[in-house]
């Protein structure tokens, strides 16, 4: 991917992909599938492309309702994560590529339906992000695009971030939105998809709740499998990361107590037609 920084890079996604597979997607991803794909109306004649698929948890639920699918992500370990799954579950209607979605490899018009889930948002360029995915899409066709509605929304990831401030207070804050909220905002979400050539652009919430045993399995999710995470605990070198364990355990004893701990986390999810 051109011009992407190092956290998104497809060195820093593939050495994610077997924590992101196993801690990240089977828990705050899975649950949003089914929801995605009955927005795209796949019926059994449907080709899908999906953009950016990760370790497959959208992808399983297509593969499930669409003649075929067509799995793309720019981290060749993500694409070799996503064949074994696929191979586990015996989706054999799956195919898979190494490529950019900001540079797709595929002729214009030529497929019925289009995901992005939790992913553009991600892009350097998301104007040709979405533009691409409408360059592809057959007159009519149909496009999903997810992304995480805020820190104060994204709950999982909303007590990581507070146990930064708490742990840094010092640490002068970012100049802008992390990227991972870029398309958080429902009014700029619909507009950026419909520059790109989208007709019918709808955008509203989706919410879902995460129960977690505790501390540790949230820690974990987020520190294994997240390059956008674990680049903030890089920055703060091993002594911090002690530092921002021990303030992220406090917060959550003092909100959660000793027991599981559930956040609500709440996607943007837009959906448009293809021009």
């Amino acid at each position: 991917m051109e011009n992407a920084s190092p956290i998104d890079s497809p060195d820093s996604w593939g050495a994610a992909s077997r924590g992101y597979a196993e801690r990240v997607a089977p828990f705050l991803m899975s649950a949003f599938g089914d929801t995605f794909a009955d927005r795209l109306d796949i019926g059994p004649d449907t080709e899908v492309l999906e953009v950016a698929s990760g370790s497959g948890a959208l992808t399983e639920i297509l593969s499930r309702r669409a003649k075929s699918v067509r799995a793309t992500d720019f981290a060749p370990q993500m694409i070799e994560v996503l064949r074994e799954r696929m191979a586990a579950i015996g989706a054999t209607n799956v195919t898979f590529e190494v490529m950019d979605g900001q540079a797709l490899e595929i002729a214009d018009d030529s497929v019925d339906r289009a995901a992005c889930s939790f992913a553009l948002m991600l892009f350097p360029d998301r104007a040709k992000g979405f533009s691409e995915l409408h360059r592809v899409l057959r007159p009519g066709g149909r496009a999903l695009v997810s992304a995480w509605a805020g820190p104060d929304r994204f709950q999982a990831l909303g007590l990581f971030l507070e146990a930064m401030r708490r742990a840094f207070p010092d640490m002068p804050p970012p100049s802008a939105p992390p990227p991972v909220f870029s398309l958080a905002d429902p009014a700029a979400f619909k507009a950026q998809m419909s520059e790109a050539g989208f007709q019918n652009v709808e955008v509203d919430f989706v919410a879902r709740e995460l129960t977690l045993d505790g501390f540790n399995d949230l820690w974990g999710m987020l520190t294994t499998g997240a390059p956008p995470v674990q680049a903030l605990i890089e920055r703060v070198g091993p002594e911090g990361r002690e530092r921002l364990s021990a303030t992220l355990s406090e917060i959550i004893r003092e909100r959660f107590g000793n027991g599981p701990l559930t956040t609500e986390n709440v996607a943007t999810v837009a959906v448009g037609t293809a021009s």
